[in-house]
């Protein structure tokens, strides 16, 4: 009950805010190469508008999917542009866009960002290392002197950024990475796991690593600039679809369509 009553407080907000003439479009940036989140097939650059009720075919993910649903859900119009992620980040920053997605909270982020209360997705931070891997693990410690890769631009948390005595090499994509274990130039390959055990699925390479425990994770979020006048309506909407999906049993699919498990909230 408490639960429809927020619903509806949060859904009179956004109705205030688009009662005086506001259409009801949004501007989102986000990344073309993070599966199963979202990702991009064939083209470098995208820039399309998406009404309610409409799709793309050549973008997809379970992140698109809650972001697109949640918003449609509510009447919006989604202008989307996928693009780098430096520069889907910049150009909220100066008032390009609207909204970035899915993007962690971090404390730089945080300066300039708000943030949505619902997130869009969450994942798992953990270590892959080579089936004859002799890492001891107990905690971050247990990789003291040895060489672990990262993807570049990726959020690994607090604990990871502290971690000053593990050597970090920095690299490119995924592939690139499992390449560096598999010539055992690196001792493991950090990433986050709903992500590179998707990519390793793909590749039919799903038994062919072994992962350490999770040592920590993060949620992700639609983020918009502080000074976007329409910062809280547009997060409103989000947060307030996203509730719905719930509500509805349409997340419940999402989640199943593309990971093959029950949505747990």
């Amino acid at each position: 009950m408490l639960q429809k009553l927020n619903i509806i407080f949060l859904a009179l907000s956004i109705y205030t805010s688009t009662a005086y003439g506001l259409e009801k479009i949004i501007s989102v940036t986000t990344l073309d190469d993070y599966a199963p989140f979202c990702f991009l097939e064939g083209l470098d650059v995208i820039e399309k508008t998406i009404a309610p009720g409409e799709n793309l075919t050549n973008f997809s993910g379970y992140s698109w999917d809650v972001l697109r649903e949640s918003l449609h859900i509510m009447g919006y119009t989604i202008k989307l542009r996928v693009i780098p992620w430096s520069r889907a980040l910049s150009d909220v920053e100066i008032g390009k866009a609207d909204a970035v997605f899915p993007t962690a909270i971090d404390a730089e982020r945080s300066k300039i960002f708000s943030f949505s209360n619902e997130y869009v997705n969450e994942t798992k931070f953990l270590i892959y290392v080579s089936k004859d891997s002799q890492i001891k693990w107990t905690d971050l410690q247990s990789l003291a002197g040895f060489t672990i890769a990262v993807k570049r631009g990726f959020y690994y948390g607090k604990k990871w950024k502290e971690a000053d005595y593990i050597n970090k090499y920095i690299v490119g994509d995924v592939l690139q990475g499992f390449g560096m274990l598999d010539k055992q130039r690196i001792a493991g390959f950090l990433g986050y796991e709903r992500n590179w055990d998707y990519i390793l699925k793909h590749h039919g390479w799903a038994s062919k690593y072994k992962k350490l425990p999770p040592f920590g994770g993060s949620k992700e979020y639609l983020a918009t600039l502080k000074t976007n006048p329409r910062a809280k309506e547009f997060l409103t909407a989000f947060d307030v679809g996203k509730q719905k999906l719930i509500e509805n049993g349409r997340l419940a699919k999402i989640h199943e369509k593309w990971f093959g498990e029950t949505f747990i909230k």
